[in-house]
């Protein structure tokens, strides 16, 4: 089967270009001919995996956004694919994932009162690539997200799938670490007989970093905040943890490209997002051994279990975060926990994963 893949970004970081990445490579080792259709890209994840870059002039994110996606729909329209995947932000699909929510949620979310360009042009295209004769299928990557795309855009719950987010067991296993982890506590200088706590992801303010600063104010024993991830306002935020007087026991620690080493050597994960549809992080830091605490906003309280996890009923509940926090302070270095995160992990392997997915792509194939 001649499949395409569209995402305007093909890359080696981002949740959905992780997502590309592995189906491209399950695809194309199952003697599938994939392409993949994008504006950039590095490396493919197969040999076989080619690629159509479509690259219009547009000025401005929001003007190559649209631009991108009628280029995709001239293209797909003028070729002999026998099945097209979008991956968000395109139109043109025979299916479509959603792995980061709607953007009309999103929004509703932030409370943002005045509309960007950019949002305007997503809301646009997300419309178009919903209108019921635009797709023959939905795949959500979670019942969160489901929900929303069917409030939103009146789709039938019978042309929704749901499949959860993966993760890289091989790729995010604390075993392989130990030297890395030893070398790197050495490099970061704390006192790491102390509960340490790991803030890691793109975007503080949805992600909750406040909420997790906040909380760890009102903690009554001392305790370590690591903070990784790409931020442009990180200024802020610091200015933020010294305003609460726990600016010594924060370590900002900036954009890092081996989060498998930071969810090692945490004690416990936290992710108190006000916006979630999934979380890519909150099953890699399982599969690392590293107990979560996340919110109900959060769609990766699908897969998880309370025995590894801890999920409050939303981000601005310091106290309620703050004491679980405590709780899993108490088990620091309990090898039976990190076990059981582990093992709940493994259901989650990527290759189980795009399984899935594929068998998906030949139902709908099948159907058509």
């Amino acid at each position: 089967m001649k499949i395409a893949l569209i995402h305007m970004r093909h890359a080696k970081s981002g949740g959905t270009e992780l997502f590309l990445n592995h189906l491209s490579r399950y695809l194309a080792e199952q003697g599938e001919d994939v392409t993949i259709i994008c504006r950039s890209h590095v490396e493919p994840s197969h040999p076989a995996i080619k690629f159509v870059e479509l690259r219009p002039f547009g000025l401005g994110k929001a003007h190559r956004m649209w631009q991108f996606a009628k280029a995709v729909d001239k293209h797909v329209k003028a070729s002999d694919y026998d099945f097209v995947y979008g991956l968000g932000k395109t139109w043109t699909h025979d299916m479509l994932r959603i792995g980061g929510g709607t953007h009309f949620h999103f929004l509703k979310a932030s409370g943002r009162q005045k509309l960007r360009w950019k949002d305007k042009v997503s809301l646009k295209i997300e419309q178009k690539a919903m209108a019921p004769d635009a797709y023959r299928h939905i795949v959500a990557n979670s019942y969160k997200s489901a929900a929303e795309i069917s409030e939103a855009y009146q789709v039938p719950r019978d042309k929704i799938s749901v499949i959860h987010n993966f993760v890289d067991t091989k790729r995010f296993d604390a075993e392989r670490y130990h030297g890395q982890v030893s070398h790197l506590k050495q490099q970061l200088g704390l006192d790491f007989s102390l509960p340490t706590f790991l803030f890691l992801g793109t975007g503080y303010e949805r992600k909750g970093l406040k909420s997790a600063l906040e909380a760890l104010a009102r903690l009554n024993f001392p305790a370590n905040l690591l903070i990784a991830g790409r931020e442009n306002s990180e200024g802020e935020y610091k200015q933020y943890a010294k305003s609460l007087g726990v600016e010594a026991q924060c370590a900002f620690l900036g954009a890092q490209s081996q989060p498998e080493l930071y969810f090692s050597l945490a004690d416990c994960y936290l992710l108190p997002a006000h916006y979630e549809p999934f979380g890519f992080t909150v099953i890699e830091a399982l599969a690392c051994g590293t107990p979560v605490i996340t919110t109900e906003q959060c769609g990766a309280k699908e897969v998880l279990q309370p025995h590894v996890s801890t999920v409050i009923s939303a981000a601005t509940q310091f106290d309620e975060l703050a004491a679980a926090m405590k709780h899993w302070a108490n088990y620091k270095g309990d090898e039976y926990i990190q076990r059981q995160c582990r093992e709940l992990a493994l259901t989650l392997d990527v290759d189980a994963v795009m399984e899935k997915n594929y068998q998906q792509i030949l139902s709908v194939y099948n159907n058509k």
